[in-house]
């Protein structure tokens, strides 16, 4: 029997023998790990690469779905302007709409091919949807204080943030109409003891030779001419 086979057998006998040997000289351990420590590198390569490859894919992955969801919120916020695009266009076609009727009521009431009753509703129903309060006020004036003799007064008071205005729908305003509106204000104020802010006169047409020079006597006389379409802002 060779000397190693010996030695073997008497480790295999006496494994305590070995025991000590590698407690009192570890570095045979290291040595023989360092061996067969290639073998694990590569596997740990592999496994390494492996994990890569997934990670990549998972990036991949995690990036496509976060595309997707910003595609989703770039075209919900595309649907919000659109919307809001469509509801602008749809009041304006609305306001554009309401002024045409306007001014073609005022046109027919002028003409007496529709009713001045119709005009006047459709400029309340536009300080109305302004958020204006509009109050129609009628009395009957016993002493004559508006047109000189008893007769029966009608006047849209609107109110709005507190403001108090004597407004005076009509689908044709002529010069001698100012002094009846002023008057009409008064009496309200005296009659109902409330404090008016504004004078305002809403009309489609200016029935004179001079519209500029009516406009501007009743700036003197403190009452505002509007057109309909610019009673919403009065």
């Amino acid at each position: 029997m060779s000397l190693a086979e010996e030695v073997k057998r008497v480790l295999l006998e006496h494994p305590e023998i070995l025991v000590e040997v590698l407690t009192a000289r570890p570095q045979i351990i290291y040595e023989a790990l360092s061996k067969i420590t290639p073998w694990e590198r590569l596997a740990t390569r592999e496994d390494v690469e492996a994990v890569r490859r997934e990670t990549e894919a998972l990036r991949k992955e995690i990036a496509d779905v976060r595309e997707k969801v910003a595609t989703k919120e770039e075209l919900k916020a595309l649907e919000e302007r659109m919307t809001a695009g469509f509801e602008a266009v749809y009041k304006e076609i609305r306001a554009l709409e309401r002024r045409l009727n306007l001014r073609l009521e005022a046109l027919g009431a002028r003409w007496g091919l529709a009713s001045e009753d119709a005009f006047r509703e459709g400029v309340r129903e536009l300080l109305r949807e302004a958020g204006y309060a509009v109050e129609k006020w009628v009395y009957f004036d016993s002493e004559g204080h508006v047109y000189g003799h008893p007769s029966e007064v009608e006047l849209d008071v609107v109110v709005k943030d507190g403001v108090v205005m004597a407004v005076e729908i009509t689908a044709a305003l002529k010069r001698g109409d100012l002094q009846v509106v002023r008057r009409k204000a008064e009496l309200y104020q005296r009659v109902s003891g409330r404090r008016i802010d504004k004078i305002i006169v809403v009309t489609a047409f200016i029935h004179d030779r001079n519209p500029a020079l009516v406009v501007a006597v009743a700036e003197k006389m403190g009452i505002r001419v509007v057109k309909p379409e610019e009673a919403e802002n009065v």
